[in-house]
């Protein structure tokens, strides 16, 4: 019999928050929980969100996403490349997510062994936390929001090309709120750490200018804003998913290649904008605003689900899977299983087996890593 204990792996800040909110649901259900960064801590129950992941050293195995445009330039089929089949459960956040998986599920790797599940964005059920006015209120007082003006909030996905700093100068030519909120960079990312210090400096004595320490939680500042600008950082579908419209600037380049590259950024949900253009794409928006503010709660009444009552639901799942009971959620139904081609087959065990290779033994295994880097050296002389 599995014991009730979840031990929740984490890879940064972001992850450790959606988690801590998903622990004290545990612990009031009678569950031990614990939360750790040890990628291959041996548990009772391992609750999973990253690309790479060890549930081996778990006797009941949780997968679910970390970010809701997760691998977007290879949808629908996110599994080739990180396969679900080796954990027991798997949860969903989306409508959009449901057809990326229903797209690929006749495949073996789509499929967790117990079965996969549309609940819900987790990080969504903190929006319950502002549906309290009061609450709202309170919090943009503290942070200094003049609640007369629209307030714009960037939270892009990498600080780059100093981009805050287009971002402030082109807000500051409107008559609204301006406030930054940078993602909690984790020190293995020095130079986005030093672009953020370096761009935190140059505002930090505009008086115009909010900027929220990285690791507050990104949906508490979204509540208390109007618009989200961006590049390509899942805080867009959240703040679309709040209600609220999201843009995408164009131009704005993503540095995790070289050389660097344009957002991909073409989201139906998302009002898309050059640099050049912000200031009046952000004055159009908020001069109509309310047009605006419906289209995005249609996408949002469309496209997500169980918003507010997600964690209780996953946690649900899990209580009755355990003790082999039925689920009081269904299942969804995967299509007729279909077999790989040779060529499919091999590219996907290639991927896999590589990953688990460099994540796994290369780290756990001196001998296995100082060969690995070996053959790599050698093979970077043919």
């Amino acid at each position: 019999m599995t014991k009730k204990e979840i031990t929740f792996i984490y890879a940064d800040d972001v992850q450790k928050q959606v988690y801590e909110m998903i622990a004290r649901e545990a612990e009031r259900r009678g569950y031990k929980t614990r939360l750790t960064d040890d990628k291959f801590e041996k548990c009772e129950i391992g609750w999973y969100c990253d690309h790479v992941n060890h549930p081996q050293y778990s006797k009941f195995s949780i997968i679910m996403l970390h970010d809701l445009m997760q691998q977007f330039g290879n949808w629908p089929d996110i599994w080739r490349r990180e396969p679900w089949n080796k954990y027991d459960i798997g949860f969903l956040p989306s409508k959009v997510w449901e057809d990326n998986w229903d797209k690929c599920s006749q495949y073996y790797y789509a499929n967790p062994r117990k079965g996969i599940y549309l609940t819900g964005w987790p990080k969504a059920d903190r929006i319950i936390t502002f549906m309290d006015e009061n609450k709202k209120n309170a919090y943009s007082q503290q942070l200094g929001i003049d609640p007369s003006k629209k307030t714009i909030l960037y939270a892009p996905a990498w600080e780059n090309d100093h981009k805050q700093d287009e971002f402030v100068q082109s807000m500051l030519k409107l008559n609204v709120n301006i406030v930054v909120k940078q993602a909690p960079w984790p020190e293995s990312y020095p130079e986005q750490l030093r672009n953020i210090k370096e761009m935190y400096e140059l505002h930090k004595d505009n008086p115009r200018v909010i900027q929220i320490d990285p690791k507050v939680n990104i949906l508490d500042v979204i509540a208390v804003s109007d618009v989200l600008v961006s590049e390509e950082s899942s805080t867009m579908s959240e703040c679309v998913m709040m209600g609220k419209p999201a843009i995408s600037v164009n131009n704005w380049l993503i540095p995790d290649v070289t050389p660097s590259r344009y957002p991909a950024n073409d989201y139906e949900y998302v009002i898309k904008t050059d640099k050049e253009q912000l200031t009046e794409c952000v004055s159009n928006i908020v001069d109509n605003y309310e047009q605006y503010r419906k289209e995005a709660q249609h996408y949002s009444d469309t496209h997500f689900s169980n918003i507010g009552k997600c964690i209780p639901m996953m946690l649900d799942i899990v209580d009755a899977t355990i003790d082999a009971k039925d689920s009081p959620y269904p299942a969804l139904i995967p299509n007729r299983r279909k077999r790989l081609s040779l060529g499919e087959y091999r590219a996907h065990k290639t991927i896999t087996i590589k990953k688990e290779l460099a994540n796994n033994y290369c780290v756990r295994i001196p001998i296995i890593r100082e060969t690995f880097a070996l053959y790599l050296k050698l093979r970077g002389r043919q």
